[in-house]
């Protein structure tokens, strides 16, 4: 990603994501659901599961930015074949 894409790609997460998910009509109920579920399976943990569950989620966390990433880039190629 050049620097310039990353300034794009910073910008829109930091001002355009939240926007365009709150325009989804089940956004925060997922979003509430997710919660409920997380603190649920959470008590169901010892200390070293729970230690593992969150090395898993911040891989996950990773994983995901890492896909958002590339989900821009593609969507900025797309763009410029199409204008260009």
């Amino acid at each position: 990603m050049t620097d310039a894409m990353e300034a794009l790609f910073l910008h829109a997460q930091e001002h355009l994501v939240r926007p365009l998910l709150d325009e989804e009509p089940e956004f925060s109920s997922v979003v509430s659901c997710l919660d409920r579920q997380e603190k649920s399976f959470r008590a169901l943990l010892d200390e070293e599961i729970e230690t593992r569950f969150d090395k898993y989620l911040s891989e996950q966390t990773l994983f995901n930015l890492l896909n958002e990433r590339a989900v821009f880039c593609a969507g900025f190629r797309l763009a410029l074949e199409l204008f260009c």
